[in-house]
């Protein structure tokens, strides 16, 4: 039995903001997860590696992304959700779906996986606080 059938509003779990699992819940979270994609990918099998390339796990745009998109779903054949849900799913489905396909482009994940090469550059302090402040007496006058 999936964990949609039968899906009541009790039983399902509330959204999951990725970055503040708690420690003692990640492999649970990580395996419920993978366990959802492949069967995504088993049910929807246009979502070849140019969608969702095997090394998934390492992006974590593509986790958050993935993770966002179960919650929904879960919450979109919940016994309460009206009968439009299923429908607004397909549509972040396919809006979620564009922007997988773009971030592994861009990452270039195909058959292998390839480190980001774009980071994060460190921030001016200075050039920050200057700014920081401007805004703020721009706003001021407001």
């Amino acid at each position: 039995m999936s964990e949609l059938e039968g899906a009541d509003d009790l039983n399902i779990p509330p959204p999951t903001f990725w970055p503040d699992i708690p420690l003692a819940d990640l492999r649970t979270e990580w395996i419920s997860l993978r366990e959802w994609v492949e069967n995504l990918v088993r049910r929807y099998p246009h979502l070849d590696h140019h969608v969702i390339p095997s090394c998934w796990y390492l992006h974590n745009g593509h986790v958050e992304a993935l993770a966002a998109l179960r919650d929904h779903e879960r919450m979109s054949f919940a016994e309460s959700s009206p009968a439009s849900s299923p429908s607004q799913w397909q549509w972040t489905f396919a809006q979620i779906e564009m922007r997988l396909r773009e971030w592994t482009a861009h990452a270039g994940c195909l058959s292998v996986h390839r480190p980001p090469t774009v980071q994060l550059r460190p921030i001016d302090n200075d050039e920050w606080e200057s700014f920081l402040a401007q805004d703020l007496a721009a706003r001021r006058h407001l």
